[in-house]
């Protein structure tokens, strides 16, 4: 991504740790899995905060445009010009770097979650950012998992750590994934500042007519209980792998990596959401603790002449 000016001043963006959290989410991690994993992860924070602050005071029809843009990119179906958006331009380069990595199985249904992602982000920027309306409860539910991108992350996790599950569409997969994401959403919509109206306290309060405290209590809560959730289905997962008499022995041994590898992220992530810069923006700037030689040197931007305007670091999931 070192081509595309994706940010005014990369220093900065990087100095949320984004780059560190991915590098102890995923220990074992190395090479071109490494690198692509880290530079998709940095591009949705990228795109989180283009749909939730660029783009709101962007007309309807821009917007349109860059939402088009990004799913024919996903989609293979176009080729970015040097006129276009520099994150068009960079995800078409992601896309076409992974495609040649990963089984044809797995992209497909990484592209269609990206799809899906993208969609859901307009749809809350339409609906609920730039007018400034919060959700109920029911609307909420509906689209915070696609919203959320925590879908996403998980593959992040298959692509960083080469653990792709043959079984993503099993029973006991997708509760390990819904517990997955909605600890990932809930601990982030607890570190939201109070201008954040699409959360599930802000729903609580409005649909449960509930006092502030009282709903994020109640969120915690529940946080406990997604995480209590994610636990079992985890321990389920990895205690499975040690019937080597069964008859997809295989299957298991990659589920159960898989499994591992989101345990590992989803623990490094609610450090992270707890510490982050990007949910303290009155926070000094931070040292880079980590050599940054492990994920490729990654830049996510060219150096600019002079110095660019301080990043943004509102709260947002990782995607969002």
């Amino acid at each position: 991504m070192v081509q595309f000016d994706v940010h005014p001043a990369p220093d900065d963006y990087l100095g949320h740790e984004y780059v560190e959290l991915c590098l102890r989410g995923w220990p074992t991690a190395v090479g071109a899995p490494l690198h692509l994993g880290v530079q998709w992860a940095l591009l949705a924070w990228l795109l989180d905060d283009e749909f939730d602050r660029e783009a709101r005071g962007a007309s309807p029809e821009v917007v349109d445009r860059l939402v088009v843009a990004l799913l024919d990119a996903v989609a293979g179906d176009a080729q970015p010009g040097a006129g276009d958006h520099p994150l068009v331009r960079a995800l078409a380069d992601l896309v076409e770097r992974t495609r040649e990595m990963m089984p044809g199985f797995w992209w497909g249904r990484y592209r269609r979650q990206f799809a899906a992602w993208v969609q859901a982000a307009n749809e809350k920027l339409t609906d609920y950012v730039r007018p400034g309306r919060t959700p109920t409860l029911r609307e909420y539910e509906l689209l915070r998992p696609a919203d959320g991108g925590m879908l996403l992350a998980a593959m992040w996790c298959e692509l960083a750590e080469q653990c792709v599950t043959p079984e993503w569409n099993t029973p006991l997969v997708q509760e390990l994934l819904r517990s997955f994401s909605a600890c990932g959403c809930l601990a982030n919509d607890l570190a939201a500042g109070p201008e954040d109206a699409f959360t599930a306290v802000a729903a609580l309060v409005r649909s449960a007519g509930l006092p502030v405290r009282d709903a994020e209590e109640r969120v915690r809560e529940l946080l406990r209980a997604q995480e209590l959730g994610f636990w079992w289905a985890h321990a389920v997962l990895v205690a499975d792998e040690a019937n080597p008499q069964h008859e997809a022995a295989g299957l298991i041994l990659d589920t159960s990596r898989f499994a591992g590898t989101l345990d590992r992220f989803r623990a490094a992530l609610s450090e992270w959401t707890a510490t982050s810069s990007r949910y303290a923006p009155a926070a000094p700037a931070i040292v880079q603790r980590v050599d940054r030689a492990r994920a490729g040197g990654l830049v996510i931007a060219r150096e600019p002449a002079d110095t660019g305007p301080p990043s943004d670091s509102g709260p947002r999931s990782p995607t969002t």
